[in-house]
């Protein structure tokens, strides 16, 4: 809404727009304001305008230090997280190398075709007998599969825990970035 300033006292009078050419009462002095036309109503400065409020240094300081306690409280959340992640990695990669594949299917072949060229032919013949009675099925995998297994599952396992540790300190670097611009901007501000 417009606003009129009444000549005999200074208040400001706030209008419609549909009351442009008419007269208003001003709420101070009881007299009557004559209000312009609505060409002349359209130039005067807007009551919204005049509204906003006053913001303190005060207020503003208030508000950033509780969004600053905010902050603190996730990075030290994201450090720990990336503490903990760090040792589970570590862990892992250390787990990963500490264990050794004793064979890999290539070299447990290689010893198999070796085996086979120094054993009589009764003895193969008894085994085809075997293979043909019993199948070729193996009740449960070979040592040096399960190692390898084990081994992948270390490897992959300390790569996601780096990962996170890696995540981790690059989310706290950007809070800590942020809090020093925000102390920076603090000490801007008038006291």
């Amino acid at each position: 809404m417009p606003q009129l300033i009444c000549p005999h006292c200074d208040q400001k009078i706030s209008v419609a727009i549909s009351q442009a050419g008419s007269k208003a009462t001003c709420p101070s002095c009881q007299r009557e304001v004559p209000i312009p036309t609505l060409r002349e109503l359209r130039r005067l400065p807007d009551q919204s305008e005049n509204d906003v409020p006053s913001v303190s240094a005060g207020s503003i300081r208030r508000l950033t230090s509780e969004s600053a306690v905010g902050r603190r409280i996730v990075f030290a959340i994201l450090m720990l997280i990336a503490g903990t992640a760090a040792v589970a990695g570590l862990f892992s990669g250390i787990r990963y190398y500490a264990i050794e594949t004793p064979a890999t299917t290539e070299i447990h072949i290689a010893e198999i075709r070796r085996m086979y060229t120094e054993v009589p032919a009764s003895q193969l013949v008894r085994e085809w007998q075997q293979m043909e009675k019993f199948g070729l099925d193996t009740t449960s995998p070979y040592i040096y599969k399960t190692k390898a297994v084990e081994k992948a599952s270390w490897g992959r396992n300390g790569l996601i825990g780096l990962s996170v540790f890696a995540i981790s300190v690059i989310g706290a670097a950007v809070l800590g970035i942020g809090e020093s611009r925000q102390k920076k901007r603090e000490s801007k501000l008038p006291s």
